[in-house]
């Protein structure tokens, strides 16, 4: 729902050597035009900035037009529910491939191929005449986005270093953070104008032209690169990881609509079989020597072991609560696409000052900066609880205006718990395994994103099915906070198994490989 926050930790297994600019002297493997190392105001930077950009306004745009879709394509709560899900499902699936496969063919090249797609889907998805093609092309943009992902925290990454390597990502940041507000705002402007009787594609027809004109200046402006790193591509690994995704996912979302048929829960009870097939195949790669998607080695370290359930546990809330409050004040309250606009806003502000307050609640408090993330998490979902069970007699639309201060907790919760938990994960990594760590974090948290939709919604729905008016809207929002809640205790529950980190100065507390606050950085370092 939110773009990556900054992650913060303290580096444990060492420093990186020899920092100077990566392209002057030679320090990767990939060949590009110079660029000022210290410069950040850039022909080069100022594109990927932009493509950014334009990338998280239409990400923005897309949550902001559930109801919308429901109406104009007749669309139903389970079609929604897919809608919302496949897009974090196709970009975890490719994530940690295209790291790879831009090492392989060419970081520019990627990027340019993967934009390409991108801005074809936002077409496809702006023409499309009924649910099931936009699910298709919602599927492929999550494919298009995981595979540019990587590649613009490549081109960061290897442009700068030192302190301009942290305030290009600082700047990256920021722009993407506030476009994700920004394109809830026009998304919800223009649908709810409906300029052109064009309702739900204004989620995507003002980014069609900026997406080829930013597609434009990229081919003009991002440096040439050519093959670097070796390597293999984990193809059965990914397709695995895919099937046992949607073995859990499609039971929960279609199981209400089909009645929960005996060979739903089958279906659901094959995920298992089909998730140790995946590890066993994961562990034999590695074994023999390959490039596993994930590598099972790493979690014998138990900073990363525990630290990613606590990141799996944020990744089931961090999409699902955003889209079912959006859909309880839109469709539970009937607020306009704007109005939910307004009144959601403050949540992905407050999500950018919980991630800065990661580092100092870390450098004071260690490993209960966790809790401190969980504490919010729960204050956040019993602050909803409680309005919506307020009794407001003359106007109960009233009622979503009090869903603010839970909002603003829950974006401030989201920001600290996914920070801290990304910085501990990654804590006792060795170095040389930063990059593969990162990518199995930053999957594991698409893929967890993807499923909580799928678990939020069944119990959202069943309150839905049985009173479609604003009682049954708020009944299922009530559900959904109340397992917030409960992953929030298992949070607590898990945190006393990650080891204890001694404090650290303020200067030696320093971003974790900054490209991966973005996107974990996919590629070989060399120093």
């Amino acid at each position: 729902m939110f773009s990556l926050p900054p992650r913060v930790t303290r580096r444990v297994a060492g420093q990186r050597k020899g920092e100077g600019n990566a392209m002057s002297q030679g320090g990767t493997s990939e060949s590009t035009d110079a660029i000022a190392p210290a410069r950040l105001a850039t022909a080069a930077f100022t594109v990927v900035v932009a493509v950014q950009f334009v990338i998280v306004l239409a990400n923005g745009s897309t949550t902001m037009v559930l109801p919308e879709l429901k109406r104009g394509l007749q669309a139903t709560s389970t079609q929604l529910q897919w809608y919302a899900a496949l897009f974090p499902l196709g970009f975890a699936v490719v994530l940690v491939l295209a790291g790879r496969i831009g090492d392989l063919i060419g970081t520019r090249r990627l990027l340019l191929l993967g934009y390409s797609g991108l801005v074809a889907t936002w077409i496809i998805s702006a023409a499309a005449p009924n649910i099931w093609l936009l699910l298709l092309a919602r599927l492929l943009n999550g494919v298009a986005g995981g595979v540019i992902a990587p590649q613009l925290s490549a081109i960061i990454q290897r442009t700068f270093s030192g302190h301009a390597r942290s305030r290009a990502f600082g700047l990256f940041l920021v722009f993407a953070g506030g476009g994700f507000m920004l394109g809830q705002l026009i998304s919800g402007f223009l649908t709810t104008i409906d300029l052109w009787d064009a309702g739900w594609r204004w989620a995507y027809l003002p980014y069609i032209p900026l997406g080829i004109i930013t597609l434009m200046l990229a081919i003009k402006f991002i440096p040439h690169t050519k093959p670097g790193a070796k390597g293999t591509l984990d193809i059965v690994g990914a397709s695995t990881l895919a099937v046992v995704a949607i073995l859990v996912m499609y039971p929960l979302i279609q199981g209400r609509t089909v009645g929960w048929p005996p060979w739903i829960f089958v279906m659901l009870l094959c995920a298992l079989p089909a998730g140790w097939l995946f590890l066993h195949y994961e562990r034999s790669l590695h074994v023999k020597g390959g490039d596993p998607l994930v590598n099972p080695a790493l979690f014998r370290i138990r900073t990363f072991r525990y630290g990613n359930i606590v990141t799996l546990l944020v990744g089931l809330l961090a999409s699902a609560g955003p889209v079912y409050l959006i859909l309880t004040i839109q469709l539970g309250f009937g607020r306009n696409p704007l109005q939910s606009a307004l009144l959601t806003a403050p949540m992905p502000f407050a999500n950018m000052f919980g991630s800065l307050a990661a580092a100092p609640l870390i450098r004071r408090y260690g490993r209960a900066s966790l809790g401190i993330g969980a504490a919010f998490n729960m204050a956040a979902a019993l602050a909803i609880i409680l309005v919506a069970h307020l009794e407001i007699t003359d106007r109960i639309a009233d009622q979503a205006v009090f869903m603010i201060p839970g909002l603003v907790l829950l974006g401030f919760a989201l920001g600290i718990s996914i920070a801290c938990s990304i910085a501990f994960v990654l804590s006792d990594v060795p170095h040389e395994s930063a990059g593969s760590a990162a990518g199995v974090q930053a999957t594991g948290l698409q893929m967890a994103g993807a499923v909580g939709l799928a678990i939020f919604g069944v119990a959202y729905y069943a309150s839905v099915a049985s009173n479609d008016q604003v009682e049954g809207y708020l009944q299922g929002l009530t559900w959904v906070m109340w397992l917030s809640v409960a992953f929030a205790v298992i949070q607590f529950a898990t945190i006393r198994f990650i080891p204890k980190h001694t404090s650290v100065t303020e200067d030696a507390m320093v971003m974790v490989d900054p490209e991966m606050s973005v996107m974990p950085d996919l590629h070989p370092i060399e120093d």
